[in-house]
Formats: C-alpha cells, sequence, structure tokens
C-alpha cells in the first residue's frame, strides 16, 4: 500500500552576499507504508524494519552488510561526487526526513551536507567516526581496515538500538563483516610486507591515505594538495619533481574522481608512473568496500613492487 504524503523539509542556502539563510519547502512524495526509504535501486524489501540513508555510496555498502534484509538503505551522494560541493535534490532531503538512522562519517568530510543532514533528520543521526582515534582531524579512517571494523560495531549498536528484535541479526552480520574485515587487514599486511622496504613509500594526489600508510607500514613522502579544489603553485609543483626524482619513488597515485594533471606532468617530468588508488569511489570492477581495499592492494604491488 502507497500512501500520498508530504513534507516539510529545512535548507540552508548561500546568498549571493556570502550569508546562509533557512527556509523551508514543501516537498510532496510518495511515501512507503511504514515509512521505510527505498533501497538504491528503489525497490523495498518486504522485510525490512528501518530505512537508514547514508552520506557516500561506500558508507552504504558497510551499512547493508550489517543492516541485512531488515534494514532498506540509500546513499544521498553517487560514488566520486564531492560532498563538499554536492547539492541536495528536495527528494534526497525528503529522504533525510523520513529515515529512521542517517549515517555520516563527521570529521568534516561532508561539508555543509552534515549540517543539512542534522538540520532535517527525522530519525538518529550517527557519526561513524565518534570514538575512533584520528590523526590531526583527517577523516579517511575506513582506509585502515581495523579503523573499518570500528564503523560496523558504531553500525550495530544503532540498528539493535532501533530494531531490538533484530538483534541477533545484526550481532550475526556484524560479526560475519568483521571476520571479512580482519581477513583483509592480513591480507593487507601481507601484500605491503612483500614490497621492498626502500619502496614503500607513497606520493598520492590528496591527503587521504594517512591511515592506510600508518596501518601498513608505508610512509608518505609527497601529498600534490592538501585537499581537492586547491591549486598547487609553482614551486610545489617543482618541490614535487625534485621528491619524485630524489627520493626513489617508484610510481606515485591518483584517484579516478580527480583531475590531477599536476601530478601527471610531475611525474612524466621525473619519469615516474602514476597509477590510481582508491578512497571513497568506486571504478570500473569496484562496488564494495572489500572490493576497493583489495584493488588497492593491486595497485600498491604493481606500481611499488613485490621485494
Amino acid at each position: 500500500m502507497i500512501a500520498s504524503s508530504s513534507v516539510r523539509v529545512r535548507l540552508s542556502i548561500t546568498t549571493t552576499g556570502g550569508a546562509r539563510v533557512a527556509c523551508c519547502l514543501i516537498v510532496g512524495m510518495l511515501l512507503l507504508a511504514g515509512g521505510a526509504c527505498g533501497g538504491a535501486d528503489g525497490d523495498a524489501s518486504p522485510d525490512a524494519e528501518l530505512a537508514a540513508v547514508t552520506s557516500l555510496e561506500l558508507f552504504a555498502d558497510i551499512v547493508r552488510q550489517v543492516g541485512g534484509e531488515r534494514v532498506e538503505v540509500r546513499a544521498l551522494l553517487p560514488s566520486g561526487a564531492d560532498p563538499h560541493t554536492y547539492e541536495l535534490s528536495p527528494g534526497q532531503v525528503a529522504d533525510v526526513v523520513r529515515a529512521d538512522v542517517v549515517f555520516i562519517n563527521g570529521l568534516g568530510l561532508e561539508g555543509n551536507l552534515a549540517e543539512i543532514v542534522e538540520e532535517n533528520a527525522g530519525g538518529d543521526v550517527v557519526v561513524l567516526t565518534e570514538g575512533l582515534e584520528a590523526n590531526g582531524g583527517n577523516p579517511h579512517l575506513w582506509l585502515d581496515a581495523r579503523r573499518t571494523v570500528g564503523y560496523v560495531e558504531t553500525i550495530r549498536e544503532a540498528f539493535v538500538a532501533l530494531d531490538a528484535d533484530g538483534a541477533a541479526v545484526y550481532e550475526a552480520n556484524a560479526a560475519a563483516y568483521t571476520d571479512s574485515l580482519e581477513a583483509l587487514d592480513s591480507q593487507m599486511l601481507a601484500a605491503i610486507d612483500a614490497i621492498a622496504p626502500e619502496n614503500r613509500k607513497l606520493v598520492t594526489f590528496h591527503d587521504a591515505f594517512p591511515y592506510l600508510a600508518e596501518r601498513y607500514g608505508l610512509e608518505v613522502v609527497a601529498v600534490v594538495v592538501s585537499s581537492p579544489g586547491k591549486e598547487p603553485s609553482a614551486r610545489d609543483v617543482a618541490e614535487l619533481v625534485e621528491t619524485l626524482q630524489a627520493g626513489g619513488v617508484p610510481a606515485a597515485f591518483k584517484e579516478p574522481q580527480f583531475s590531477a594533471d599536476v601530478l601527471d606532468r610531475a611525474a612524466e617530468d621525473a619519469g615516474v608512473r602514476v597509477l590510481d588508488l582508491l578512497s571513497d569511489a568506486y571504478t570500473d570492477g569496484v562496488g564494495s568496500y572489500l572490493e576497493l581495499m583489495r584493488f588497492n592492494i593491486e595497485q600498491l604491488q604493481e606500481g611499488l613492487g613485490a621485494g
């Protein structure tokens, strides 16, 4: 049974003068009976008890692993979208309004999107990094598989609190996925250990990989830009070329969702290969968190060379 309803959503808008103002919109929509959101493909599971929304598709995958068929999950942003600049449609804001729980990463990853979620959430807002140690506030904790176990625990706790009848399901799903993450962690450690110590150096386009480097024994020797959207100076580029040439760096890494012409040119000048390394966006043949991390293993092995 589908019922017609309307939802009042609150949006923050930046005016041409730079001021932020709040306004309300009445969004007409079709709500599923029971208030559940549709899944990523728009089809609702008949067994779903909860509606969950995540900021990124990567987190939606992790949430689905824990929620199973009891939870319908929708990601607000498509893979590769920049959460700092992405503008939610009224329908997406309505998904936030009617969700039982919204999961965000926190630590500034979502930018203004986090504010819109907080202002419009009709249910709980859960910060996945809450309680986890973050070096310098860098938000990319999930690139250390051990820290992703912390995400899983937070998701499980949220679902058990909202749906006690499904506690056994959430506990079992979380335990099984944690086993997969621990196996992935061991695989990552072994893969990097097989690389000659002098080659375990990372040059990346932006500062997304400190936790990966810290956990798996790599050294970040250069980052082209501190965050996407910032342009390096001519001096920065010259220093990058020097680092690539003098540091014995076998390869540099960019992310496919960003234009990395500066890195490409510097690497060419230094005679260094450039490969892809994934942080929060999928690529061809990669459609889950585990696949993303295994893709990174292959790229690191290929770029840095096994011992």
